[in-house]
């Protein structure tokens, strides 16, 4: 260390020795720290950056030509007069000659008190110490010390009403509540949906699971509705659902946005997300079971099958409820609903074009929406709920499962898929109006009956499959049994081979 520090001393020697000997220190203001520096085997051999904007050092006007100055020091040169100011909206700084004791002085940067800087016209207000001091003068009205520091831009006119003032000459009277004052949002922890205080006109207050008499009901209805009134009722429970529409002031002020679309894109809303995962399992498995509750004929099973893939073009055509959508084709992709080879085989002869809409028409459309395509196949104007399920699955796992069943988790274009989802859902909740007016355009008029709104309530399909008892079970235990269960009966429609079974 001492022969560092040997070489430093001399390199520092060195590089000084092109100075006049008898150079003088410039005279510096007064109370400027002129103590020693602490010591160090490095010194500086160039000159000091000023660190602080409030000192002005200034070459001292009494020295003598010939006398130069030392390199290690910072007074190399006067401080340079302020450049003009580049912001539209502010003033050209005043000239040398207007600065107040005969000082390098910035002009005021607030382009309403710019032109007083030197006449005192406003108050100026700035900070002496840092930005709380400044925002803590502007609230109080009272004006910061003058030059005494760094003049912070503050771009704001000061006749315009801040953010964090009242309102000039608003009187608030006690206990009033203002209406911009921010409230914060209400975390959900219960679910929206309680099957056990679900008032039915067609389920007693106890009930079994999948009974036979409900079941028939069900279907009866289903099966005699046309399938655009099946689809308007759809939509009026997930607007609902997905508070869409019939949100009231309360609701929002709750939730702290206006529309479902925006909560379940933020952080509380998970319970929400919750709620939406809840309704499309359970509306795919009742589609799911009023296939194979059909116990008849062959026929009569083609012919519900017929009736579910049209609700389903009415869903993705006129209604634009695209979250049905996809939940009736879930429940057509269930592999407990493709293995009915019969069921299939009399669709195409007994529906052909309806069979023939479903292959090259349902099945690309739902492929391109879970790609995150949806933009691309469909016109904004003609979508009142969109795609949620992507959304609120990618923000509800817990787990990434490589061999699940989301399109994200089977195919090469993986983190491309979840890009576009994401992308979409920040354009959804961008949109949520458009998506209300939407939905209010296409239910104009529509008077829904009570039976069907009931049958499609998510409260009904989960008593009803479940019972009064098994609703409040836990979901996965409830999907769970209930798969198997529709295993069951799609092998008691249609057995499978003697080999399989063996195996």
């Amino acid at each position: 260390m001492q022969d560092r520090r040997a070489l430093s001393l001399k390199a520092h020697h060195q590089s000084e020795s092109y100075l006049p000997i008898g150079g003088k220190l410039p005279p510096q203001p007064p109370g400027v720290d002129t103590g020693p520096c602490p010591n160090s085997p490095v010194f500086r051999t160039g000159s000091e950056p000023t660190l602080s904007p409030a000192v002005v050092r200034r070459v001292s006007s009494d020295t003598r030509a010939g006398e130069a100055l030392r390199g290690s020091d910072s007074q190399l040169c006067p401080k340079p007069p302020p450049k003009p100011c580049k912001a539209p909206l502010l003033k050209a700084p005043p000239s040398p000659s207007t600065w107040p004791n005969s000082e390098a002085n910035y002009c005021e940067l607030n382009p309403a008190f710019a032109t007083g800087c030197e006449k005192g016209a406003k108050p100026s207000i700035c900070a002496q110490d840092s930005y709380v001091e400044l925002l803590k003068a502007k609230r109080n009205g009272t004006p910061g010390p003058r030059n005494s520091g760094t003049n912070y831009l503050i771009l704001d006119e000061d006749d315009r009403a801040k953010p964090w003032e009242p309102l000039a000459g608003a009187q608030m009277d006690e206990g009033q509540e203002d209406e911009g004052e921010f409230v914060m949002p209400l975390l959900e922890t219960a679910s929206s949906f309680r099957p056990n205080d679900f008032e039915s006109k067609l389920l007693p207050p106890e009930n079994k699971p999948l009974e036979t008499a409900m079941l028939k009901r069900a279907k009866e209805l289903f099966t005699s509705s046309d399938p655009k009134v099946i689809a308007q009722h759809m939509l009026s429970m997930d607007c609902k659902v997905a508070r869409i529409l019939e949100v009231s002031d309360e609701m929002r002020k709750n939730m702290g946005v206006s529309s479902g679309l925006e909560l379940i894109t933020l952080p509380y809303g998970h319970q929400l997300r919750l709620d939406i995962i809840e309704r499309h399992g359970t509306m795919a498995i009742g589609i799911a079971v009023d296939i194979l509750g059909c116990t008849g004929t062959l026929e009569d099973r083609a012919a519900t099958l017929n009736k579910i893939i049209q609700v389903a073009v009415e869903l993705k055509d006129a209604m634009g409820d695209l979250y049905s959508f996809s939940a009736i084709m879930k429940a057509l992709e269930m592999p407990q609903i493709t293995r009915l080879e019969k069921t299939w085989t009399a669709l195409r002869h007994q529906y052909t074009q309806t069979a023939i809409l479903y292959e090259k028409q349902l099945k690309p459309f739902s492929k391109i929406l879970h790609e995150g395509r949806e933009s691309t196949c469909v016109p904004p104007n003609n979508i009142s709920v969109p795609l949620l399920m992507p959304l609120v699955t990618l923000m509800e796992r817990q787990s990434v499962t490589y061999e699940g069943t989301d399109m994200w988790e089977k195919n090469e274009e993986s983190c491309e898929i979840v890009m576009n989802h994401l992308a979409t859902a920040r354009l959804m909740a961008k949109a949520a109006d458009s998506y209300r007016m939407n939905a209010e355009r296409i239910l104009e008029g529509f008077q829904p009956d009570e039976e069907m709104s009931e049958i499609f309530k998510t409260e009904f399909q989960m008593r009803l499959l479940w019972g009064s008892k098994g609703a409040q079970v836990n979901q996965t235990e409830r999907y769970e049994k209930f798969n198997q269960i529709l295993t069951a009966l799609s092998r008691k429609l249609e057995p499978p081979p003697v080999k399989q079974a063996e195996l």
